[in-house]
């Protein structure tokens, strides 16, 4: 009777093994629509150096509201920018390129310095919920005045 008890239950163990399991997770891909504010005087008194950083706030959809800063050069070996994003679930870090600048009006001299361009980002990783997050966005920036307005959309991809 041992003899096929064994044989049995090892058969049994083989069989369920595959419902005992837990299955693979699957990546998420998330649709994402970013607008950010970086207003230059008031980031200015609140510690942002505007020399080589620009920070703001506003809202990552689905995820909710953010602050982001923006360090110039400060990826791709100096030749594109580090965008931080701080959600309540994490940090999202993004290599971001800027490229066909515009100049509306009169360039200079301007005392409110308009100008826009566009905006290619690369989703390189994060901290909490987005841990080795990937993806892409791209959008414009606007600046004139006081402030720049920065609108992206795209997809993230959350492991």
């Amino acid at each position: 009777m041992k003899q096929l008890l064994i044989p049995m239950l090892a058969s049994a163990a083989l069989l369920l093994s595959p419902a005992l399991t837990s299955p693979a997770m699957a990546a998420t891909t998330v649709p994402v629509s970013v607008t950010f504010t970086e207003p230059i005087v008031p980031a200015g008194h609140s510690g942002c150096p505007l020399e080589t950083t620009s920070c703001g706030h506003g809202e990552v959809i689905p995820f909710g509201q953010a602050t982001e800063t923006i360090v110039f050069g400060g990826a791709c070996s100096g030749s594109c920018d580090l965008r931080t994003i701080n959600l309540a679930g994490g940090t999202i870090y993004i290599d971001e390129v800027f490229s066909n600048p515009t100049c509306p009006g009169a360039c200079q001299p301007n005392p409110a310095r308009p100008f826009g361009g566009t905006l290619t980002d690369v989703i390189v990783g994060g901290t909490g919920n987005f841990t080795g997050a990937s993806g892409n966005l791209s959008g414009s920036v606007s600046v004139a005045g006081g402030g720049a307005v920065i609108k992206l959309s795209g997809t993230i991809t959350l492991p």
